[in-house]
């Protein structure tokens, strides 16, 4: 029986190969098109990279830029208020002069419309009309210390969140880093997300900041050894030595690294403690200290002016 479906089982052969070169030539040709596709786009991003790092240099030209003219701003501001200061103390000045020459000057007018004998009446008039204007600048100017002090807790709420996202950041960034994956991409250092502005710093965040420095470094220094083991000519050189010897010592350079991100994470939590406690009675001291503002301020308008 076998023999006499000899012819058979050759035909179904036929049509198996022929449909395996068929299913081998499409997959040749889709492998084809997607190199070709690979290729295109290393291209386009290699044409892509010069523009990005263009707009990069652009990017931090413009942000010091802006910062200069932020300060510029500041300084003006600055100025332009005690210009106004100056101002408001020679105007009032001038028309308290005025007043006074217009009140010792005999008055002119004679018959029935001649003015009544009180020589102070322009000085009362003057001296009424700068109490209105002090108080006027004196409301604004508390409406814009309110408005000063909640941009201020806006702000330290915000570097106390980015402070945080950052703690939460750079422990994520130490288990990936701890998986030894070396194609896995665990994003830049802390260091280059972390705040710069000396007015939202603390001492606790400047020496958080100091630390992140100093483990930014060391990492780099990691990836550069870690490069020169991997290259031939090292490996060739460390060939003599003992597999035992070097074994020891990445175990030892890997407990030294697992040591130091402990340090740095007991570190990171301690001081995110202290400054949680520290905020929290600075908080209670600005509330208090606001209210006997708040009452010492109404007293004066009250009792001392009078």
């Amino acid at each position: 029986q076998l023999l006499g479906n000899q012819d058979h089982i050759k035909v179904e052969l036929e049509k198996l190969k022929k449909a395996h070169n068929e299913q081998q030539q499409k997959l040749e040709e889709r492998v084809l098109a997607l190199g070709k596709e690979l290729q295109e786009a290393k291209g386009a991003v290699g044409a892509r990279r010069p523009g990005l790092a263009e707009h990069s240099a652009v990017l931090l030209t413009s942000q010091g830029q802006l910062r200069e003219v932020e300060a510029e701003n500041s300084r003006l501001q600055l100025q332009l208020k005690e210009l106004n200061e100056e101002y408001r103390a020679r105007l009032a000045q001038c028309l308290r002069d005025l007043a006074n020459y217009m009140d010792s000057k005999p008055s002119s007018v004679t018959g029935h419309s001649k003015a009544p004998a009180g020589h102070a009446a322009m000085k009362n008039f003057v001296d009424s009309m700068l109490r209105d204007i002090q108080a006027s600048y004196k409301c604004r100017e508390e409406q814009l210390a309110r408005a000063a002090r909640g941009y201020r807790k806006r702000m330290k709420d915000l570097a106390k969140k980015h402070e945080n996202l950052l703690i939460a950041y750079g422990l994520q960034r130490e288990q990936i880093l701890s998986l030894g994956s070396s194609a896995m991409d665990c994003g830049p250092a802390e260091l280059h997300l972390s705040i710069t502005d000396p007015e939202l710093l603390t001492n606790s965040s400047r020496e958080l900041n100091r630390l992140r420095e100093q483990k930014a470094k060391l990492e780099m220094q990691l990836q550069e050894l870690q490069q020169v083991g991997r290259e031939p000519g090292h490996a060739g050189k460390g060939a003599g030595h003992d597999p035992c010897e070097l074994l020891c010592r990445r175990q030892l350079d890997e407990e030294g690294w697992a040591e130091v991100r402990r340090k740095l994470r007991e570190f990171t939590l301690n001081t995110q403690e202290d400054l949680e406690r520290q905020r929290s009675q600075l908080l209670t001291r600005a509330v208090v200290a606001e209210e006997q503002v708040l009452e010492l301020q109404g007293y004066i308008d009250q009792h001392l002016a009078r």
